[in-house]
């Protein structure tokens, strides 16, 4: 074969791959390696067709066999970046990406492919350090500021991300992920009319995603518009049937708005459309079992796996309606049976831990909790169950995780600039939070009874007196930080740093009888509950502590002789209790005609 022909075939089998004709484009890398067996230009062809035909294994033989030829080959070290990105891993990624940085200099593309796959890999600061690197040998690409402004958003620098969204729509007006992104930025500022703008100008483009017609949903229920957004909800639905969080967040707004004749019949009408989706029908199974429609829950629960088969998801939806049913046996054969079908599923382990403490086998459960810590170490559920293994067991490690009068700390938040008293910052604050409280009932995965939540991260809202509050908190929460003693081991202070981020926050406005069930926080650090307004009824005399915060009490109902309050405290204006987000906390009601206004968060380290 000439040089002439073998470059010929070399243009069209790349002119076909570029064209998605994968097998004329093989035909010619064979036509080649049957003449030229270590040709590195048809064996890198030969990979890029096997990734794009999720034959991963063989595409990395391929493309290693190509290096091996031409080692310093920046493309090809780019490529098996991207290779090792699509199989997971990314750390390989940019080992390769760094290669083929520092073979062609000038080359952008490996380091924008280094930033994809540090935000993989959540390293959010690595991957905004490679970005700017591509960003400076090409600033005229889109894609550069855009990833950028992913990794400020996820970072909660959602300003800069803003800017970042704004510098690629600068370059392409029309750029489509920058104009949803930057939807997406505007939201988390509850900067609601702003975010609609951009996304109707991505829907111009776009029209049929999902995702964006979800994004528009919310923006719109947060500008009040139900109609419209219930509209759109159901668009996104329409185009993607088991889009799971766009039925979550519809029927949560038909609960809390009152329209439970409507509640649950969108998973209806997608198990229609995607018969196949365990995922949807263990969805539909949860959102009966949040609303207490347990009898619907189990007949769903039933022909889903009559029709899918066994599924792990499924399984663990089983056992937990045999659990409330009390037929614990029962119960752990179909725990047992999701455990085998999938191990290394956090939540299965959790729900078998939390029915293997309630039924008093300990020593088993804290064989789940095991596997569950090498799964995710940070999980806060994990560590309460374990805690009350090792109280129940007389394990002193309890009083190393737990230790109340250490982590569990009130004080009083200072009196801001600008304002005469405490007092009066609270009025004020009260009657701002007030107002965001729009919906009529309780949300229905949250802990509260007989009050409202509101919705987003309230200390992101644009709000001078919240950004005020936040500042105040921001204060306690680094002296609270401070006080906290060092032990590497431990899952609260083994986490210590003085930055942070509000991972969540919120306002929960309880009325007359309104309380909290014990719970934890399962995807906090510490976590806190900050008081706005408390009722008349909270008062240092009452021996029933209405309306005080506990710790100590599960959310497992294990009865008398296995349950105990350790720690107890009573709520006052301007007071912020912090504790770790593993220890079980709820309040106890209250009686009177007042309002308990909090506004709690979860902070994480970073």
């Amino acid at each position: 074969m000439s040089n002439a022909q073998l470059q010929n075939l070399l243009q069209q089998g790349g002119q076909a791959f570029s064209q998605g004709n994968l097998a004329t484009a093989e035909q010619c890398c064979r036509a080649i390696l049957a003449q030229v067996a270590s040709e590195p230009n048809a064996l890198h062809l030969l990979g890029l067709i096997r990734r794009r035909q999720g034959r991963f294994a063989e595409a990395e033989q391929q493309l290693r066999k190509a290096l091996g030829i031409q080692p310093a080959n920046a493309q090809m070290l780019n490529n098996l970046g991207n290779l090792l990105r699509d199989m997971n891993r990314p750390q390989e990624a940019v080992g390769a990406y760094e290669k083929a940085a520092g073979v062609q200099a000038g080359f952008a593309e490996p380091f924008f492919n280094m930033g994809l796959a540090y935000q993989s890999m959540d390293h959010h600061q690595e991957a905004i350090a490679a970005l700017e690197k591509a960003r400076a040998i090409m600033p005229s690409d889109p894609r550069f500021a855009n990833a950028m402004g992913i990794s400020f958003k996820e970072t909660d620098q959602l300003e800069r991300a803003v800017e970042a969204y704004a510098q690629a729509l600068n370059v392409k007006p029309d750029y489509y992920r920058a104009l949803h992104n930057m939807g997406v930025a505007l939201r988390m500022q509850d900067r609601q009319a702003e975010a609609l703008d951009y996304y109707m100008r991505a829907m111009e483009i776009e029209p049929r995603v999902a995702e964006l017609r979800y994004n528009l949903a919310n923006a719109l229920y947060e500008l009040g518009r139900y109609d419209e957004a219930d509209e759109q909800y159901r668009t996104a639905i329409a185009l993607k049937p088991d889009f799971l969080d766009a039925h979550e967040t519809l029927n949560q707004m038909y609960w809390e708005h009152g329209k439970r004749d409507l509640f649950a019949k969108s998973y209806q009408i997608g198990i229609k459309n995607a018969p196949k989706s365990p995922e949807l029908r263990e969805a539909y199974i949860k959102s009966l079992e949040l609303a207490g429609n347990q009898e619907a829950a189990e007949a769903v629960v039933d022909e889903a796996l009559s029709d899918l088969g066994g599924d792990a998801g499924l399984f663990r939806r089983k056992a937990r309606l045999l659990a409330a049913k009390g037929d614990v046996d029962a119960s752990v054969d179909y725990f047992a049976k999701a455990v085998n079908a999938n191990p290394e599923h956090q939540p299965i382990r959790m729900d078998f831990s939390r029915l293997l403490i309630q039924k008093g086998d300990y020593e088993s459960a804290l064989g789940h909790l095991e596997a569950a810590e090498a799964l995710n170490p940070f999980d806060q559920e994990m560590w309460c169950y374990r805690g009350l293994c090792w109280r129940f067991l007389g394990d002193k490690r309890e009083a190393w995780l737990n230790d109340y009068d250490a982590f569990v700390r009130p004080q009083r938040i200072d009196t801001p600039d600008g304002y005469g008293s405490l007092d009066e910052f609270l009025e004020e604050l009260g009657q701002t939070v007030t107002d965001m409280h729009v919906t009529q009932v309780r949300p229905l995965e949250q802990t509260l009874r007989g009050g409202t939540q509101t919705h987003g991260r309230l200390f992101f809202r644009p709000v001078p007196i919240v950004q005020t509050l936040r500042q105040q908190l921001e204060i306690c929460i680094t002296r609270y930080i401070d006080a906290l003693p060092d032990d590497a081991d431990h899952p609260l202070l083994g986490r210590k740093s003085r930055t942070f981020r509000f991972a969540g926050s919120w306002s929960v406005r309880l009325t007359k009888d309104g309380f909290h069930v014990n719970h934890v926080h399962p995807a906090g650090w510490i976590s806190s509950a900050f008081y706005v307004q408390v009722p008349d009824s909270v008062r240092d005399t009452d021996e029933a502590h209405e309306g005080w915060i506990k710790f100590g009490e599960s959310g497992l109902s294990l009865g008398e002789g296995r349950e105990e309050i350790k720690k107890i405290i009573k709520p006052e204006p301007g007071l912020l209790a912090l504790f770790p987000s593993y220890v079980w906390h709820g309040t106890v009601p209250f009686t009177d005609d007042g309002v308990r206004m909090t506004t709690p968060f979860d902070v994480v380290p970073t």
